[in-house]
């Protein structure tokens, strides 16, 4: 019996060790089934030291939805943020767009990325580490964006295609935008500001499409805050007259809104129009007027440094107009500037001599509509302005001319009526009304005496064409061809005689003519000057032809040459009479 008692005893005291056992055993299991539960939910981390030195500070900070191992980084002479990505092998691992928004976010204070300094303190992303956590984070947050209809009431750009262009490939290169905003809404914006455009997938160079302006910054913003407001701004005066010029020349001047300049590191250059407008050449060339030298040194550098066709020209107080004009036009990669004092020197029928402020050799694009050279004349005199009528001759030429400020010149116009004379079809009728211009009396086919003998049965009768006086001498002007004997005769009998039988020559004839009656002329090559004073602005052009008074006191100009329309009105607006000789042409009447 006390055997089974004390059996009993030790029963009891095995259950209860195996009872307590059992319990251990299934504690450390429920441990280890929570630890690893647990492990399952954590994210991985990092182990940082917390030794502190003043080149090297590491933290670990959550942005948005991940956690980013950073550094604070001094920046050093040369340092640009996408080169500080590659020296710390960022790039190998990271999209270049995820890391330039990770380091806007760790950097707020920095309101340009691509504008660091030697000696700046900035944070800088090592690793990133994906966070799946809860909502309670701490640190910066991704912005929420702005559904793209939005922005309809926002500024837009202009953008001039270039070969190769497609719309989808400028908009992306140009906006943070996805392929879904851009196909989903955007097109559709685009759409509805360029009307002329029936079919987005066929554009061309040299077409210009106005783009709503899309950027992460804007759109990122409280809509009310991004939408530039409707205030009306007085333009400054220089920008007024630089703006008729360029407009003038052909190129695109825009001062309206705000230029969004992309970086390549990712980031943009915000302007202001209205005091950086920027002018679109059609070459591709772009300048940056900077017209009261806002503009830090730094930022233009790095707008020229990633834009090779865009140039930054900055105004100083002191400049004016001239000088303003001088500085722009030298950056804007035109072939060719002529200076004032330099000529332009044209031949042909009519050889022309040009000379402004400044002569523009634009490129040999037909963009520029079959335009070749633009002359700038800052103008001080309203009657140093260049004859609209000649302005339009030089238009047909490829030579536009500009001068400001302008003046509505209605005295020469292209309606206007050239005081053309009837034109002479034969020597005959030519020397007929050279001897009415100069008022002359003659009869024509006249037989006179040349020679009488002792018997009045015998004498020798001479056909004149054109018999008449000279101060008080009977004189001939033959055009048959008289016998060298007879004209001895003629002269011994006291009777001029001017034989032009063998002249071909029209304008040699009038010369020869006018010689003859002993009337004034000047023969040669004319100089004719479009506006009265010195040569320095100036378009000149040489005629051939003899001038000579009438009996009325007009000047009469007369010319071979084939007379364009326009140069035939600005002679008779000059008081000319013209006599076009045969072999001449009367378009100058068309």
């Amino acid at each position: 019996m006390s055997n089974i008692i004390l059996f009993r005893k030790n029963l009891g005291g095995v259950s209860r060790f195996v009872f307590w056992a059992g319990c251990s055993i299934l504690l450390i299991f429920l441990s280890l089934k929570y630890v690893q539960a647990q492990a399952k939910h954590k994210e991985k981390t990092y182990s940082i030291s917390l030794v502190k030195t003043a080149e090297i500070q590491k933290d670990l900070r959550q942005v948005g939805d991940t956690k980013v191992l950073t550094q604070v980084y001094t920046v050093k002479t040369g340092d640009h943020v996408s080169k500080i990505f590659r020296k710390k092998g960022l790039a190998k691992h990271h999209s270049l767009r995820k890391l330039l928004s990770l380091f806007k976010q760790l950097n707020p204070s920095l309101s340009n990325i691509d504008l660091i300094h030697p000696g700046e303190k900035i944070i800088i992303p090592l690793k990133v580490v994906p966070f799946t956590g809860d909502s309670g984070r701490t640190g910066p947050s991704q912005p929420e964006k702005i559904a793209v209809s939005e922005l309809k009431d926002m500024d837009l750009e202009s953008y001039t295609v270039k070969p190769g262009d497609s719309l989808s490939k400028v908009i992306v290169a140009r906006y943070d935008i996805t392929r879904r905003e851009m196909y989903g809404e955007y097109l559709e914006l685009v759409k509805q500001f360029n009307p002329a455009i029936k079919d987005l997938n066929l554009i061309y160079p040299g077409q210009k499409i106005r783009l709503p302006i899309y950027c992460p910054e804007v759109i990122r913003r409280p809509i009310a805050a991004a939408i530039s407001p409707k205030r009306k701004q007085n333009q400054d005066p220089l920008s007024r007259d630089l703006s008729f010029i360029f407009l003038e020349i052909g190129e695109e001047w825009i001062q309206t809104g705000r230029h969004f300049i992309p970086l390549k590191s990712g980031g943009q250059i915000d302007l202001g129009a209205m005091s950086f407008p920027i002018i679109n050449l059609k070459s591709g060339q772009r300048v940056i007027v900077d017209l009261h030298s806002k503009l830090p040194d730094e930022m233009a550098k790095i707008i020229e440094s990633n834009w090779t066709n865009y140039h930054v020209v900055r105004l100083g107080e002191k400049d004016n107009l001239r000088s303003s004009l001088d500085k722009i036009l030298r950056s804007c990669n035109y072939p060719k500037v002529f200076k004032k004092g330099e000529f332009l020197q044209l031949g042909g029928d009519i050889p022309l001599k040009i000379t402004g402020d400044w002569i523009v050799t634009l490129p040999k694009t037909s963009s520029y509509k079959g335009v070749s050279f633009v002359v700038i004349d800052l103008i001080e005199s309203y009657r140093h302005h260049t004859p609209r009528i000649i302005k339009d001759y030089l238009k047909k030429s490829g030579i536009r001319i500009i001068d400001y400020p302008p003046a509505d010149d209605n005295r020469l116009n292209a309606n206007a009526d050239a005081n053309i004379m009837d034109s002479a079809s034969d020597p005959s009728s030519l020397i007929e009304s050279l001897l009415n211009l100069t008022g002359q009396t003659y009869s024509t086919n006249v037989e006179i005496p040349a020679f009488r003998g002792q018997k009045t049965d015998f004498k020798l009768i001479v056909k004149a064409d054109f018999f008449l006086k000279i101060k008080g001498s009977d004189a001939v002007i033959d055009l048959t061809g008289l016998d060298p004997v007879i004209i001895s005769l003629l002269n011994e009998h006291q009777i001029l005689v001017l034989s032009m039988a063998r002249e071909k020559e029209p304008l040699a004839m009038v010369a020869r003519t006018l010689d003859f009656l002993g009337v004034q002329y000047y023969s040669g090559p004319k100089t004719f000057m479009a506006v009265a004073g010195d040569g320095s602005r100036n378009i000149t052009f040489d005629l051939s032809g003899v001038i000579f008074s009438d009996t009325h006191g007009n000047d009469i100009f007369v010319t071979p040459l084939r007379l364009p329309h326009e140069i035939a009105i600005f002679l008779s607006q000059k008081g000319y009479k013209i006599f076009v000789l045969p072999n001449g042409n009367r378009s100058a009447k068309k």
